[in-house]
């Protein structure tokens, strides 16, 4: 009796051992189909595209010319539906060469760029047009850099504008005399063409001195200093060539505060609104304009067509204006 018994019981529980199998087989199910969906969502998750077409814009140094450039630059993205970010360098080769990077990392669509220093960008620029960037440059990569084929440029004669102001100063100061250059950012090459335009025109009159030549950093302030520290040194100094309007403001102040006012020329190039009443007041002679809205809209519209794959030339050119009295309220400023 006894071992019928015991034999019973060894039934039940291998049968309840066999219930319990059973149900654990559907649980283990449950939880893998769960797990399989999840991986699938994250991979989908990290693989989606930004939202949105989004611009770099990298700046030499944020100043008043690129205010006037980010607005038409705005203009366009909130015509089109697109976003953009401003990163301005401050006027440092390295800090820009790690923004373009970073433009890179955050998978911008397109970038235009103002570089510090174009040997120095040209290789990291090449590497955003070739992941797929839309760039396009304002200084003027030399061909020689390898990334002509592979960018974009809007451009104005840097050097031919120096050549023309020095021109048009000869007209109104005469072929003699000695001159001084107050010029913008140390080793840009916009800077630096735009002297080589200078000192090339004014090299036809050998009776024309150039005293000084100074690199100031589109500075109003810098110029300022720099301007009355040539004036003591040259109390017969004839004209200032300056790079931009904003610098010839310093220029001004310190020919002002010499008492030289009907003596000392102001020639310029660069033209905002608030150059107006400097013009019609006699403060400067000329300057000559290439308005940043220009520069930005040519930049956008570039932009647009490649991104809607479109063939576009690689260069484009801007023309320059000459602006004095008579035409300052009608010349394009922005």
């Amino acid at each position: 009796m006894k071992k019928i018994i015991a034999l019973l019981l060894a039934t039940i529980m291998v049968l309840a051992l066999a219930a319990c199998a059973a149900k654990a087989e559907p649980a283990q199910s449950e939880t893998t189909a769960p797990a399989e969906t999840t991986e699938t969502a994250q991979t989908t998750e990290t693989a989606a595209p930004a939202e949105g077409f989004k611009v770099a814009i990298s700046l030499a140094e944020y100043n008043e010319w690129n205010k006037l450039y980010e607005a038409v630059i705005k203009e366009k993205c909130d015509e089109w539906g697109w976003t953009y970010e401003i990163f301005d360098s401050k006027q440092d080769a390295s800090t820009q060469i790690d923004q373009v990077n970073s433009i890179i990392a955050q998978g911008f669509n397109a970038m235009t760029i103002q570089a510090v220093d174009n040997a120095a960008l040209a290789p990291v620029v090449g590497q955003a047009a070739d992941n797929g960037i839309i760039v396009v440059d304002h200084y003027g990569f030399a061909d020689e850099l390898g990334i002509s084929d592979k960018i974009y440029k809007v451009l104005f004669g840097q050097k031919e504008s120096g050549i023309m102001e020095a021109a048009e100063y000869v007209k109104i100061g005469g072929e003699s005399g000695k001159v001084a250059i107050i010029a913008g950012l140390t080793g840009a090459d916009n800077a630096q063409q735009r002297t080589a335009g200078f000192e090339e025109e004014l090299a036809k009159y050998p009776d024309i001195e150039i005293v000084a030549t100074q690199y100031c950093d589109w500075d109003t302030q810098k110029a300022q200093a720099a301007a009355e520290d040539i004036i003591t040194a040259n109390p017969d100094l004839k004209a200032f060539l300056v790079q931009d309007d904003g610098m010839s403001k310093g220029v001004w102040n310190a020919i002002e505060a010499a008492g030289k006012q009907d003596q000392i020329i102001i020639a310029s190039q660069g033209f905002y609104e608030w150059s107006i009443p400097y013009l019609k007041e006699g403060k400067f002679a000329f300057t000559i304009t290439y308005p940043a809205g220009f520069f930005a809209r040519d930049a956008m519209n570039i932009i647009k067509s490649v991104s809607d794959g479109e063939t576009v030339d690689r260069v484009q050119w801007l023309g320059m204006e000459l602006v004095t009295a008579e035409n300052a309220d009608t010349a394009a400023h922005d």
